[in-house]
């Protein structure tokens, strides 16, 4: 499986689901919401995959050296942040080439982890227990 099509199932996963969480909890009216805090259940729900997928690019692209800097933000500006190519091109300050550079760069690393963490497939993750059971419970 290339690592670069499990990140970009994921991502497309990760902004549906960004867009319906955000129509349901206005994130900047939190009175509002209370009933989708965590719970423990035993599937995952949407709002834990929002974080996996967040999580997953600081597991892949998470050392300090300055390398990587630039392409966290990248991923936080345009895939997490939803903003516009161009918009975010202009905003790092980079050629096209680099971007395209970069984002495959990105897609990788981060597409290896995601598989590598089990966020994809997406149907396996949302129909995996997300509490874990020891072995010998009955």
């Amino acid at each position: 499986m290339l690592a670069t099509f499990a990140f970009d199932v994921c991502h497309d996963v990760y902004r549906a689901a960004r867009e319906v969480i955000d129509t349901k909890i206005p994130t900047l009216n939190l009175e509002s919401s209370g009933k989708y805090m965590w719970h423990p259940d035993r599937m995952p729900r949407l709002g834990e995959y929002v974080c996996d997928f967040a999580r997953a690019r600081e597991r892949a692209l998470g050392d300090a050296r300055q390398m990587r800097t630039s392409r966290m933000v990248m991923f936080r500006v345009y895939y997490l942040g939803g903003a516009d190519y161009q918009a975010a091109r202009r905003h790092l300050g980079i050629s096209e080439l680099t971007w395209a550079d970069w984002a495959e760069e990105i897609r990788t690393r981060v597409g290896r982890e995601l598989t590598r963490s089990g966020v994809f497939p997406p149907s396996k993750y949302f129909h995996a227990s997300s509490i874990e059971v020891p072995e010998n419970a009955a």
